[in-house]
């Protein structure tokens, strides 16, 4: 073997080495800012004082993002519970409501309508033979 793919080798291996045991890049700051003479520096570290900064990448966007799965998953857990209690609630009511709820203005049952300003009227259903004639089949 020649020694440019020996080093290559060695260079390959090495670096699924690291990344086999998980070693993370290092994550830094990003600053770029033009200097007293005009010059456009890239640099990790901070620049001096006195010079125009011109971007800055901030260093763990993934920081900002694992905020935002755990705020996500905090409201989904809060919701999930909300859901529970709800439904624990129309199961202690029982098996289902004896009435359809009818607003008057804007005139309409529910769901068909969906919110009601005024309050809505309890109606007790009548069962028309149509209604009724599918529900044993």
């Amino acid at each position: 073997m020649s020694i440019m793919l020996t080093r290559l080798l060695q260079a390959t291996l090495a670096a699924v080495v690291a990344a086999t045991f998980g070693l993370r890049p290092a994550h830094a700051d990003l600053y770029t800012w033009v200097d007293a003479s005009g010059g456009v520096n890239v640099s990790n570290l901070a620049p001096p004082d006195g010079v125009r900064i011109t971007n800055v990448i901030p260093a763990s966007p993934t920081a900002t993002h694992d905020a935002r799965e755990a705020a996500r998953d905090a409201e989904v857990q809060a919701l999930t519970k909300r859901v529970r209690q709800l439904e624990g609630q129309v199961e202690s009511q029982g098996s289902g409501s004896n009435y359809w709820y009818y607003c008057r203005n804007p005139a309409g049952y529910y769901p068909d309508v969906l919110s009601c300003p005024s309050a809505w009227l309890p109606v007790v259903p009548h069962r028309t033979a149509d209604a009724t004639r599918g529900a044993g089949q």
